[in-house]
């Protein structure tokens, strides 16, 4: 594999993926939003990194990202990695916030990935799509968040028979809690919600306690660990067609198979106390 797309790669798992496949010997288009962000990752590079000014929310940038890709020979991969976390009850959230986060999570990965398909059709390549346990299983305080992750696996189930004819794999990745920044500012904006409303504030105290105390999860997993997940994906012969990544999100995607009172009712009791 030669060259391959990451975008959402200025920190976290982005640069985590970005650097691994550098690593490796790919050419990584590693796309950013700030200059800055492209400088330091060429500094921790392993050589074969091409930052790559990239908004996904905006048609000129992806329109001129793929001229550069394809000027210099292609793509055989992409990894659409960019997202956003909103966490809070849907009451306390914005219009902006919903907005935001189904233009980053769903409608940029979907703009991204028409763009690419033509040159992914030429060299039978794959798209890995970073998804979330919060795909497979919604929570309360994440609805937001689970319904674009939500979207992503229906998009990603039903482009992998799509584009099969053309040899390309789409290839689902669904971690847990992660050690990255995504996390700690969903953190800083599920307390900023502690601002609003005295009265609605009050009703949801117990779920914003909990929110609060799973996102400054110190047990979750390092990026590095789902950008080896990545690779995997990226250069198995065979790849499956989702990896679930951590011990946290293998023991919540038991739930989708539980009834749904059953699991309605330990979610309950776990937040509610009753």
């Amino acid at each position: 594999m030669a060259n391959v797309l990451v975008t959402g790669a200025s920190t976290g798992i982005g640069r985590a993926i970005a650097l691994l496949l550098c690593e490796h010997g790919m050419t990584v288009f590693a796309g950013v939003r700030k200059k800055a962000d492209g400088e330091s990752l060429i500094e921790a590079a392993a050589g074969g990194l091409r930052p790559i000014l990239l908004d996904v929310t905006s048609s000129s940038d992806i329109t001129a990202a793929m001229a550069q890709i394809a000027e210099d020979g292609g793509l055989a991969g992409l990894v659409n990695n960019a997202g956003l976390y909103m966490g809070g009850p849907l009451e306390l959230m914005t219009d902006d916030e919903i907005r935001s986060t189904y233009e980053v999570n769903v409608l940029g990965l979907l703009s991204v990935t028409r763009a690419c398909i033509p040159m992914l059709r030429e060299s039978a390549g794959r798209i890995v799509n970073i998804s979330s346990i919060s795909g497979l299983v919604s929570l309360p305080g994440v609805s937001v968040y689970a319904g674009s992750k939500h979207a992503v696996e229906a998009i990603t189930d039903a482009l992998r028979v799509e584009l099969s004819p053309f040899g390309i794999e789409v290839i689902a990745v669904e971690p847990g809690s992660i050690q990255t920044e995504i996390w700690r500012k969903g953190a800083e904006r599920d307390k900023d919600h502690r601002s609003g409303n005295a009265d609605v504030r009050r009703l949801y105290a117990p779920l914003v306690t909990l929110l609060e105390k799973l996102n400054q999860n110190p047990r979750g997993i390092p990026p590095e660990r789902v950008a080896e997940v990545v690779r995997d994906a990226l250069t198995a012969n065979e790849p499956k067609n989702r990896y679930i990544v951590g011990v946290d999100a293998k023991s919540l995607s038991l739930l989708r198979w539980l009834p749904d009172s059953l699991r309605d009712g330990a979610i309950k009791r776990k937040i509610w106390r009753r």
